[in-house]
C-alpha cells in the first residue's frame, strides 16, 4: 500500500477556513472572496482526487494479491500434474547412466586385462591365449551367463570359427 503523505483532515479544515472567508464579504483580508471560494474548490477537488487513488491502489493491491495466490494454486497444480512423469524419467535417466557407468567400467577392466596378457604373450605362444581364455570363461562364471553359451563360445574358439588375432607391435 502505498503511504499517503497528506493530511486529508488538515486539508479539509483549510478548506473549510477559505470557504468561510469567502462567504463573509465584509471580512478585510489579502485573498477575494471568490478567490477563497476558489482555493475551497480546488482543495476539496484535490482530497476527493486523493481519497480516489487511494481506493484505486488499494483495490488494485487486492486483485494483485488473487492474481498472485491463483496464480500460486495454478502453478502448484500444475506441478502436482507432471511430478510423477518428472521423477519417473529422471529415474530412467539416472538408471541409464549408472548402467553405462557399469557397462564402461566393465569394458575398461577388460581391456587393462587383455593389455596385461598381450605383454605377457610372446609370439609362437598361440595355444597360451587359447587356455588363457578358457581359464577367463571358467574364472567368469556368472549366475547370469548361460552354461551351453560358454560351452558353445569355448567350442566355436577351438574350431577355429572365432579366430583371435594378437597384434604385438
Amino acid at each position: 500500500m502505498i503511504d499517503i503523505k497528506s493530511n486529508l483532515e488538515r486539508l479539509e479544515d483549510s478548506a473549510s477556513s477559505f470557504y468561510k472567508r469567502g462567504q463573509n464579504d465584509g471580512a478585510s483580508s489579502a485573498l477575494s472572496s471568490g478567490d477563497a471560494l476558489q482555493i475551497a474548490s480546488d482543495l476539496r477537488g484535490a482530497i476527493g482526487d486523493i481519497q480516489n487513488l487511494r481506493d484505486y491502489v488499494w483495490q488494485l493491491e487486492k486483485t494483485a494479491t488473487a492474481a498472485a495466490n491463483e496464480s500460486q494454486g495454478i502453478a502448484s497444480a500444475l506441478l502436482a500434474a507432471i511430478l510423477p512423469d518428472l521423477d519417473r524419467r529422471i529415474d530412467e535417466h539416472v538408471k541409464t547412466a549408472l548402467k553405462h557407468t557399469i557397462q564402461t567400467d566393465a569394458l575398461e577392466a577388460r581391456i587393462e586385462t587383455l593389455e596385461g596378457f598381450k605383454d605377457d604373450l610372446e609370439p609362437d605362444d598361440i595355444s597360451g591365449l587359447e587356455s588363457y581364455i578358457d581359464d577367463r570363461i571358467d574364472s567368469n562364471s556368472d549366475s547370469d551367463r548361460d552354461d551351453e553359451t560358454r560351452d558353445t563360445v569355448r567350442d566355436m574358439i577351438r574350431d577355429g570359427d572365432i579366430v583371435v588375432t594378437v597384434d604385438l607391435a
